[in-house]
């Protein structure tokens, strides 16, 4: 059974639940669904920064009998805000965050959520840098699903979740950044835009994600980013090919078989086993590849993965027995 975090609540229009604030030990907030029989709909403004001007008044969840300001419960846990949030996980009937909700979060790392989240309110993701892991469930019928305001808040580079009730996919939304450039004699002031992230945020009609358009932006990210993002990308698409062309298929394939030494180390990195098998399966290491992974594997001490990396070398190529005639 999940285990919710303690919220901070009201009521509001007499039938939806909004929190202003959580309190635990830990450093994931796990926002229930619904608290005394009604939803919940709404993260209040400055939710979870530790710059809230004054303390919001509610109920604390499981302490319905006694109301009062934030810190009327003394001997309760710590509020989990600011830097001590790390994790946020959010039921489908939230679809609401307040101005600054998440101000300052400087050590948020992952948002859980469905697309019924996209009424964003101004600076709700300010100075919220490490946020890079997204999991989003997509709800059919969404008029106004929220994976492309969400990204539009966060310049940095974003690893996304992609799930529907037909399949799931992985994303990778690369970083971008603008620059203000002035002519002053002209007094005239552009603004340049550096980086692929610019051009995969542009991928949607409307609100809707299109893969095709996606997936085209590849090479804009195999020439102005890493390798290993790029190994990301067509990895994430073809272990999990929701909406996937054959056309976006082979080019992502091609770009693995022609950079194998990227590949194995990326999933080296990300100690991904199940990964690693899949990517011997799909791309073709001779000997000489697999004596380099091998290599790779020992210099980034990834114990499990160098022992199948020798089994599987062992199995593929191996060494003919030597006949001897009398």
């Amino acid at each position: 059974m999940q285990e919710y975090t303690e919220c901070l609540y009201e009521i509001i229009n007499g039938k939806e639940i909004r929190i202003n604030a959580c309190r635990g030990y830990g450093d994931t907030a796990v926002i229930p669904e619904e608290i005394g029989g009604l939803p919940v709909t709404e993260l209040g403004a400055y939710v979870f920064s530790s710059s809230r001007r004054k303390m919001p008044e509610g109920i604390w969840s499981g302490e319905e009998q006694s109301s009062g300001a934030l810190g009327a419960a003394e001997d309760g846990p710590p509020l989990l805000e600011g830097e001590r949030l790390k994790a946020l996980i959010l039921p489908p009937t939230v679809r609401k965050a307040g101005v600054y909700a998440f101000y300052n979060c400087g050590n948020w790392e992952s948002l859980t959520c469905h697309s019924s989240f996209h009424d964003i309110g101004a600076g709700a993701f300010t100075g919220c840098k490490k946020l890079t892991r997204l999991d989003i469930f997509m709800e059919e019928g969404q008029t106004r699903p929220g994976l492309k305001d969400i990204l539009s808040e966060l310049h940095q580079e974003v690893h996304v979740r992609y799930r529907t009730k037909n399949g799931e996919t992985r994303l990778v939304f690369p970083e971008y950044y603008e620059d203000a450039v002035e002519n002053t004699p002209a007094r005239i002031v552009s603004v340049k835009v550096y980086g692929s992230g610019h051009f995969y945020r542009y991928c949607f009609d409307g609100r809707q994600l299109q893969f095709k358009d996606y997936d085209a932006q590849f090479e804009n990210l195999v020439i102005m980013d890493r390798p290993e993002l790029a190994v990301e990308a067509a990895a994430g698409r073809l272990r999990w090919p929701l909406n996937l062309s054959e056309e976006a298929r082979t080019r992502y394939l091609e770009y693995l078989n022609s950079h194998r030494a990227d590949s194995v180390r990326w999933f080296l990195k990300e100690r991904d086993g199940a990964g690693l098998k899949w990517l011997l399966d799909t791309v073709d290491f001779d000997e000489g590849d697999l004596a380099e992974a091998i290599q790779a594997a020992g210099e980034l001490q990834a114990a499990e993965e160098l022992s199948f990396l020798m089994n599987y070398r062992h199995e593929k190529f191996r060494p003919k027995r030597r006949k001897f005639e009398l």
